[in-house]
């Protein structure tokens, strides 16, 4: 079988190794390579492009957390909403509550007085027997009196 070199000559099987050539060398070794321009319009289009499309990631992230952050609020929006409720209602009950107690105040104050007439009253009722009665006797002594009832 034939041994072929890397420029496609056959070469002779007597020698150990191949010769092989320097392709520093002129005349041989590859072929110098081509040189073109580097294309500067389609390099900046793509950098262009990379930067538009990092931007476009960064404010899409930006309008995601914006989402999550006015979900959020709407949910404490309606939380307040549901407080403020709750806050005015107790604050009704909290005026009829007050209100009840100070119509309790004036029943209690007027049974006070109705009380107090009374035991006004009774004290004229009691004075004015043992009036006739110390008249009566005029060498006795007057019976003591009954306090009154405490008030409670």
């Amino acid at each position: 079988m034939p041994v072929f070199d890397e420029n496609g000559k056959q070469v002779n099987t007597e020698e150990e190794f191949p010769r092989m050539t320097d392709p520093e060398e002129a005349g041989g070794g590859f072929a110098p390579p081509l040189k073109r321009q580097f294309p500067v319009l389609p390099a900046v289009l793509g950098i262009v492009a990379l930067v538009l499309a990092v931007v476009a990631v960064i404010f899409f992230l930006k309008a995601n957390t914006l989402e999550q952050e006015v979900a959020m609020l709407k949910k404490t929006k309606a939380q307040l909403a549901t407080t403020e409720t709750r806050l005015q209602d107790l604050t009704k009950e909290n005026q009829k509550v007050k209100a009840e107690l100070s119509q309790v105040k004036e029943e209690r104050d007027s049974a006070r007085a109705r009380n107090q007439a009374l035991e006004d009253q009774l004290a004229k009722k009691k004075a004015a027997p043992a009036s006739k009665k110390a008249s009566a006797q005029t060498g006795k002594k007057p019976a003591p009196k009954k306090p009154a009832p405490k008030k409670q």
